[in-house]
C-alpha cells in the first residue's frame, strides 16, 4: 500500500500536490498525510524539492480555506438562521462567534489548521463571523505551512532513516498533543480574562 501511494504521488506531481491539499482544506475530509507523507518520502529520494513541496501544499491548503472562507462569508448566516435551530444553532450564536472571533480569531485559525476534526471546518466558521480577510489568509497560511511541515517532514525522516511511516506516527500523535494542549492553555488564558 505505501508503496501505491508513493507511486500515485509520484505521478500526480506538484500540481497533484497542490490540488489534494486544496482539497483536504475544503469539507472534503482526505487527510493530507496521505500525500504528504509519500511526497516527503520522495524529496528524500531527491524526487522532489522539499521547499517546493512546502509552499505547494501550503499554497493549496490557503486556496482550499478561502473556498470554505467565502461560502461562511456568502452562504453561512443564512444557513444558520434558516436551519440553524434544527441543530440548536441560534441568531445569538453568531453573536457570540463574531465577538470570539474579533478578539481571539488569529490564534483560532492558527491552531485550528493543526487540530484533526476542526481543521476543515474553521474557515468556514471565520467566514461566518466575518473575520477580516488578510488576518484570515495570514493566520491559515502560518498554520498550515506548520502542518504541511510536520507532515512531509515525518515522510522525509522515515526515508532517510530508512524505517516505516508507522515507526514515525508517534511524532505525529506528540505533535498533536503537545499543539491541543497549547491550545488548552492559551485558550484556559483567554477565558479568564
Amino acid at each position: 500500500m505505501e508503496q501505491l501511494l508513493i507511486e500515485l504521488v509520484k505521478h500526480l506531481g506538484y500540481l497533484g500536490i497542490f490540488i489534494a491539499t486544496l482539497i483536504e482544506s475544503t469539507f472534503i475530509p482526505i487527510p493530507a498525510e496521505v500525500t504528504m507523507i509519500p511526497a516527503g518520502m520522495l524529496a528524500a529520494e531527491g524526487y522532489f524539492n522539499y521547499w517546493g513541496l512546502l509552499v505547494t501544499s501550503t499554497a493549496g491548503v490557503l486556496t482550499g480555506s478561502l473556498v470554505n472562507y467565502w461560502i461562511g462569508l456568502r452562504f453561512g448566516r443564512a444557513i444558520i438562521i434558516k436551519y440553524g435551530s434544527y441543530v440548536l444553532l441560534k441568531h445569538q450564536h453568531l453573536m457570540k462567534t463574531e465577538l470570539f472571533f474579533a478578539k481571539y480569531g488569529k490564534l483560532a485559525v492558527f491552531l485550528g489548521r493543526l487540530l484533526v476534526g476542526v481543521k476543515h471546518y474553521i474557515a468556514f466558521v471565520a467566514g461566518i463571523a466575518r473575520m477580516r480577510l488578510k488576518a484570515f489568509i495570514i493566520s491559515t497560511s502560518l498554520g498550515g505551512l506548520v502542518w504541511m511541515w510536520i507532515i512531509l517532514h515525518i515522510g522525509y525522516m522515515t526515508k532517510r532513516s530508512n524505517t516505516t511511516v508507522v515507526g514515525e506516527l508517534e511524532i505525529i500523535l506528540i505533535s498533536v498533543a503537545v499543539v491541543t494542549l497549547i491550545a488548552w492553555l492559551i485558550k484556559r488564558k483567554f477565558m479568564k480574562h
